[in-house]
């Protein structure tokens, strides 16, 4: 950095690259902060679909049946599976709402990268970190994309099953199990070495 700088004649390019550098790292942080926020989203989305596909399970185990005291005790327990049902639909779906905002403004982000890159005219260290950058989430913003949307298929879905159908729930549960797409993301594109690389050039000067 030091060598763009030494002169009075280059004043005015160092303020430009000191500036520009800034710029790069608030975007860095943002990028951090959005992949951050979606797996952490994600591990959210599982917690309350797989307690969702619990409670459509339990609400067709009826405790027994003929005996006043057992309809009672059955109806008291669907309806608490009901309230804790509609309880936990409305959280995944807030949390679904949050992941979708939380891609918008990753692919924002991105565009801006783009953008930077297009205008940069320098070649140092950071227009190599917007590159990896952009190379990221051209990679990952198509699984990000494909996971939200198959989460949002199954909270749409979880509404209209039969619990008394046994192909239904195996149907539920195969879709669910069949979900690669965060694992994709995390192991070939190494999330973790991209958010370690990304603070690396968030500490330097």
């Amino acid at each position: 950095m030091a060598k763009f700088c030494k002169g009075e004649g280059h004043d005015y390019e160092c303020t430009f690259i000191m500036k520009d550098k800034k710029h790069e790292k608030v975007l860095v942080n943002e990028c951090v902060i959005y992949v951050k926020k979606y797996f952490a989203l994600h591990d959210s989305t599982v917690v309350a679909i797989n307690e969702l596909i619990q409670i459509i399970l339990d609400r067709n185990m009826t405790p027994g049946e003929g005996l006043d005291e057992w309809n009672d005790l059955n109806m008291l327990i669907n309806n608490e599976l009901e309230r804790e049902f509609i309880k936990t639909f409305e959280l995944l779906k807030s949390t679904l709402t949050e992941m979708k905002e939380c891609i918008e403004k990753m692919k924002r982000v991105k565009k801006i990268i783009e953008k930077r890159q297009i205008e940069s005219t320098t070649r140092s260290v950071t227009t190599t970190m917007l590159h990896s950058l952009n190379v990221f989430f051209n990679n990952t913003l198509p699984y990000f994309k494909r996971d939200y949307m198959l989460k949002e298929k199954l909270h749409q879905t979880l509404i209209h099953v039969d619990g008394a159908c046994e192909n239904e729930i195996n149907r539920l549960q195969l879709m669910w199990k069949e979900t690669p797409f965060l694992h994709l993301i995390f192991q070939k594109f190494d999330v973790n070495k991209f958010i370690v690389d990304c603070k690396q050039f968030l500490g330097t000067s």
